[in-house]
């Protein structure tokens, strides 16, 4: 060093030290801590499957409120969509019971939609009954993609159910139940967003982790809501900002909730009920005597 007066070295030092505390007070998300440059996906496999262990096991149910935000905090973020993709991997044909409110053309759905549904994710088959209290009460549909692709077969409730008609998945009919079409009624189209919306943050650089860990209840159900809040501008996102509750007990979805840009919730939905069926063919047919087709 040169040198220079003693005043001034040790004037340097202590900017040295200041700066190098400074550097180890920051969050370890602006450092870049929680996203690993290279993520080897066998580690992560092992990882999500030592999880789904944890939870089938019931040690995820147990612990304290603060345990269960430590412990999701504490996972490598890419665990968490591996976790909820193999969830719902064995979960081919259950059943639903499920609560909607969305954005619709007519506005916000100022009564929830009640929903039971069965789904069959290959071949893609749905049943949906809009239940008693709901709006729309009584209304059926059923689509089967081994009868037709592009078409749902329904009728409406009440004393207007005269007839059962075909309607197209995507045309106004159906847009006017819901933004989403009937082939996304599972908790397998929920884990698809999420996918897609981690792999677009790490193609844009963005940090995966969540940026809120909460406790809170669906249904009575103790779950742990994780939040995401994409950068402003990031306009190809399914949405600025999405609230996931995830349930203890089993590796599924319970709820997700969607923001605009503006901030305007444009929906929730949430599945207040998922049981594991086997369904035959008659549950998918509009001959079947329970149904009012």
């Amino acid at each position: 060093m040169p040198s220079w007066p003693c005043s001034l070295q040790r004037l340097l030092l202590q900017l040295l030290a200041l700066c190098c505390a400074m550097v180890l007070l920051l969050p370890t998300r602006l450092l870049g801590a929680d996203e690993p440059a290279s993520v080897n996906p066998s580690t992560v496999k092992e990882h999500a499957e030592a999880f789904i262990q944890k939870i089938h096991t019931g040690a995820l149910a147990t612990m304290s409120d603060e345990q269960v935000r430590q412990t999701f905090a504490q996972l490598n973020p890419q665990v968490i969509p591996a976790y909820l993709e193999m969830g719902v991997k064995p979960l081919n044909e259950y059943e639903l019971w499920m609560k909607r409110e969305e954005r619709l053309t007519s506005g916000w759905t100022t009564q929830p939609f009640l929903n039971y549904v069965k789904y069959r994710h290959q071949p893609r088959q749905v049943y949906m009954k809009w239940l008693k209290d709901s709006p729309k009460s009584g209304q059926e549909i059923i689509y089967d993609e081994t009868k037709r692709k592009d078409a749902s077969y329904g009728h409406i409730g009440g004393f207007f159910n005269v007839t059962s008609i075909w309607t197209s998945i995507d045309g106004s009919m159906a847009k006017g139940n819901s933004n989403h079409t009937v082939r996304d009624l599972g908790l397998q189209s929920i884990v698809s967003i999420l996918l897609d919306s981690n792999r677009q943050r790490l193609k844009d650089g963005v940090p995966t982790a969540p940026d809120q860990i909460e406790i809170t209840q669906v249904n009575g159900d103790r779950v742990v809501a994780l939040t995401w809040v994409n950068p402003v501008g990031q306009h190809h996102s399914y949405a600025a900002k999405s609230r996931v509750c995830l349930d203890l007990k089993q590796p599924w979805v319970r709820q997700i909730e969607s923001w605009d840009e503006r901030g305007e919730l444009f929906e929730r939905i949430s599945f207040d009920k998922i049981v594991p069926a086997q369904f035959t063919d008659a549950d998918f047919d509009p001959k079947n005597s329970h149904y009012a087709f």
